[in-house]
């Protein structure tokens, strides 16, 4: 009886270029949708362009696996899955950096594709490599050497390290590294026979690595320079089994690195960026620095792709694609990026161990070990581990001759992989493979753990330097909240559409206080300090995450209320008219700040027009002169003498008798003033002489340090550093002899005055008062009410009725200095009486220039009940 079986069905094996193919579709459909993301479109809307690039990469995965599978069925069945994701990642990366660039990156890849397919036809191709290494080697060093007559930049400048054939860009740089490891390989495996020595065995290798080493120095190529020898470095301890000679590669690296550092600039430059990225974040460290800020800025999960704003980061298509891919695939992301090379580099080795030739074995383990230090080098670049090297990331950068010679070496792989051994290979001969094999993960280790330290113990500090400009691209798409008086007068709001919104203040002539918003040249004045609240960041945490969430924006921003009252303001502005300038005019019981006028200013709305202009002008349009002016103190000093003498730390005496002597400026400040003739009043420079004379040197410096004179007042602005404590710095006697010459700030003398008005307290300064919550009620910003004492109230009401004015509810102190440039400075402080029953006012007045009169004017028109 005979019994029939039916044949077993073959075990389907599960085509892992599946995977890469849902991944790369969705990574390409993700990039389609970003746009309409970006800009809240309703309604599903792509932008088919990427299609494109997804198409040309499907063709080509699909003519590889066909190829593949009916050639080499026997080959290796990750390497292609493998290269297809990475592939694919890269060329939908740089397309979506430059679209121009990721169409001839696409060419490149086809190409590649189709190189592929003629080498798996080829029989034989792994042999012939063999037999003509040496032919393959030495034409490979002639284009290198003819790049030094004939090569050029593909963009015009830089580096010769291209050959132009016929508009086509070929760095033989890129070919030459596979082209020595087929060398190397082929040599080393001839050389095993008995009774011969080291050196005979290794000398030509160490001759030719030597040159090609010298020639890619002169081409100021020094990455490349370097990749060479450490491969050369792996590649010996693999075949002459010293574990030794791994220690050539850091003592080689320091010598060629201090060498460098001394003979090129470049290795200079290059050095100095590693080691302080942070001393010139705006020049030599620039691409660093952003490089930096873009992997932290992804944080964990990412931007999502398409939302980042990876073109920040300058060449981001080449030697900084991880940066960009980091910022818009996160933490997670570029651990599976790192993982895949990291699976790339076993699969070689794995294949090393199993094919069936000395030559194959070396020849696979060599190219592993050239993904292995190329991503090492250029990864650690990115993450500042090592010195940038300027070599490309393999299959990933934009280049054509980088991923070509990448793609190569996965077709070399691939027929290594299809001629497998039939004996194992000893474990005595597996242990130099393994051990080396140990190293090259072993370095990856530092990239995850620095990666992980940028995108997350380091982001938040990374992301919130001044050198991360995302929030002008924020801006563009998301819109800021308005900035608006108490009575909801606007100040500056947001305009446009998203995609173009655009900032626009009302009032230009408070330029100088909103400040301005420009991803050129950044954030000032209330737009930088209310930043977080004006972008939405003060929102509640789900709104907060939804858009961070959903479109990598924060949400449209909060209204913010300040102080000023802007008829106050006009009425200061017109006051000062062309004067250079400033005006502070504050409650002196709340310190709320009423009206900052800063003379010249400029139009924020027209800023990048006239930025050259504004920058190049010799009367600084662009400084906010009431808070970050730094003028000497001058004759203003009576005031402060007057209040040491009559504080309570001193005895309530009469005032001492004040010579009357005049000199040219209180001169013209009582003319202006048509009143008696007062040198204490008028700030004369015989009455500072003999009140400082009443006084000791701590007493005056005390009290000096009660109104704030060496302290910086704390605002929602940028504001001046205060003058340096004589008392701390040691220097009494020598400020004592000359305090006229104290700087100060326009604020601070307006705190001054408040503090006389208001029966010797002084009060914080405030210009923010709200900020509108997400139910539409005005939430207080946190600030202090507390005043701090600074001279009892009846040595304040005495100083206060001895500055009265005649016939007006108001005292004031007139004063003059002399500016560093030697032009003449008048000062005027004053506040109301308690006369006036309505809100206490006091301002403060410097006028650059000898404008007394003027001085008097603005401040009886401020001050006067009738101008409120």
């Amino acid at each position: 009886m005979n019994d029939t079986f039916a044949p077993s069905k073959p075990v389907r094996r599960f085509d892992a270029l599946i995977l890469a193919g849902i991944f790369v579709f969705l990574y390409a459909f993700a990039l389609a949708l970003a746009p309409a993301v970006r800009t809240h479109t309703r309604g599903f809307s792509l932008k088919l362009s990427y299609l494109l690039p997804f198409a040309g990469w499907l063709a080509g995965m699909l003519l590889l696996r066909q190829v593949v599978k009916k050639s080499l069925p026997g080959a290796d069945p990750w390497l292609l899955p493998i290269m297809g994701m990475l592939t694919g990642w890269g060329l939908l990366t740089v397309w979506r950096l430059s679209a121009a660039l990721g169409q001839k990156q696409l060419i490149w890849y086809l190409v590649g594709c189709l190189v592929i397919v003629l080498g798996i036809s080829m029989r034989n191709l792994v042999a012939t490599l063999k037999r003509y290494s040496t032919v393959w080697l030495v034409a490979g060093i002639l284009l290198v050497t003819l790049t030094f007559f004939l090569g050029v930049h593909p963009s015009g400048g830089g580096p010769r390290l291209w050959l132009n054939l016929f508009g086509v860009y070929l760095q033989p740089s890129e070919p030459l590294k596979l082209l020595m490891i087929v060398y190397l390989s082929a040599f080393f495996a001839d050389q095993i026979r008995p009774n011969i020595t080291l050196m005979a065995s290794i000398l030509p290798t160490v001759v030719i690595t030597a040159l090609i080493a010298v020639l890619l120095v002169f081409q100021q190529d020094l990455g490349t320079a370097a990749l060479f020898v450490c491969i050369y470095i792996f590649m010996l301890v693999l075949t002459t089994r010293r574990r030794r000679f791994l220690w050539i590669f850091p003592l080689v690296a320091l010598a060629a690195g201090v060498a460098g550092y001394f003979l090129f600039d470049v290795v200079r430059v290059r050095v100095d960026t590693w080691l302080n990225p942070w001393l010139q974040p705006a020049g030599a460290s620039y691409q660093l620095v952003q490089a930096q800020i873009a992997i932290a800025a992804g944080k964990v999960f990412g931007t999502g792709p398409g939302l980042g704003s990876p073109g920040f980061v300058p060449v981001a298509v080449s030697d900084f694609i991880f940066s960009a891919i980091a910022e818009e695939s996160g933490l997670l992301g570029t651990s599976a990026l790192l993982l895949l090379y990291l699976f790339l580099i076993v699969r070689g080795v794995h294949i090393a161990l199993e094919t069936k030739s000395t030559f194959g074995r070396y020849l696979a383990f060599g190219i592993s070990i050239y993904f292995a230090i190329q991503t090492f080098f250029i990864v650690g670049g990115n993450l500042s581990l090592v010195p940038l090297t300027g070599i490309t990331l393999p299959f990933l950068s934009y280049g054509g001759s980088s991923l070509l010679t990448s793609m190569i070496s996965i077709l070399l792989l691939l027929l290594l992989s299809a001629e497998r051994s039939r004996q194992p290979l000893p474990a005595y001969s597996r242990r130099p493979y393994h051990y080396l094999a140990t190293v090259l993960i072993l370095l990856f280790i530092p990239l995850f753990t620095k990666n992980l330290i940028i995108s997350v113990i380091n982001q938040e500090e990374l992301t919130s330097r001044p050198e991360n400009l995302r929030w002008a691209v924020y801006d563009q798409y998301s819109p800021r909240g308005d900035i608006v008086t108490l009575s909801n007068t606007d100040l500056a709001i947001t305009t446009g559409t998203p995609g173009q919104y655009e900032r626009l203040v009302t009032y230009p002539p408070l330029s100088n206080v909103i400040g301005y918003t420009n991803g050129l040249y950044g954030q000032t004045g209330l737009e930088r300090s209310l930043y977080p609240y004006l972008r939405g960041y003060g929102k509640p945490f789900s709104t907060y995450w939804q858009h961070e969430l959903l479109y990598n924006q924060p949400p449209p921003g909060s209204d913010v209320r300040v102080n000023l009252n802007l008829n106050l303001q006009i009425a200061a502005d017109e006051l000062l008219g062309d004067q250079k300038g400033a005006i502070v005019l504050m409650n002196a019981q709340t310190g709320e700040i009423y009206a900052l006028a800063s003379h010249p200013s400029f139009n924020a709305n027209t800023l990048a027009e006239e930025w050259e202009s504004l920058m190049a002008s010799p009367d600084a349009p662009l400084l906010n002169r009431t808070t970050q002016a730094a003028y000497p103190i001058g004759t203003l000093m009576n005031f402060f003498e007057l209040s040491a003498l009559w504080s309570e730390q001193s005895s309530m005496s009469a005032e001492p008798e004040l010579p009357f002597r005049l000199d040219i400026e209180c001169y013209r400040a009582m003319q202006a003033g048509a009143s008696s003739l007062d040198t204490l009043h008028y700030g004369c420079e015989s009455a500072a002489s003999v009140l400082r004379s009443s006084l000791t040197d701590l007493q005056l410096i005390e009290m000096a340090r009660a109104f704030g004179l060496f302290s910086a007042p704390t605002l929602a602005l940028e504001v001046a550093p205060a003058a340096e404590d004589p008392i701390a710095a040691g220097t009494m006697e020598a400020w004592f002899a000359a305090p006229e010459k104290t700087t100060v700030s326009p604020l601070q003398m307006a705190l001054a005055a408040a503090t006389l008005t208001n029966e010797g307290k002084q009060p914080a300064p405030k210009l923010a008062n709200s900020y509108q919550g997400e139910n539409g009620n005005w939430v207080a910003f946190a600030q202090s009410t507390s005043q701090q004492k600074v001279l009892d109230s009846t040595a304040a009401l005495r100083v206060r009725e001895r500055l009265s004015a005649e016939k007006q509810a108001i005292w004031y102190q007139i004063g003059h200095a002399t500016m560093a440039d030697g032009e003449p400075l008048t000062w005027y402080i004053g506040g109301t009486t308690p006369e006036w029953t309505g809100t206490p006012l006091a301002i403060a007045i410097a006028i650059e220039g000898s404008q007394p009169a003027l001085a008097l004017q603005i401040g009886s028109a401020l001050l006067n009940p009738a101008a409120q």
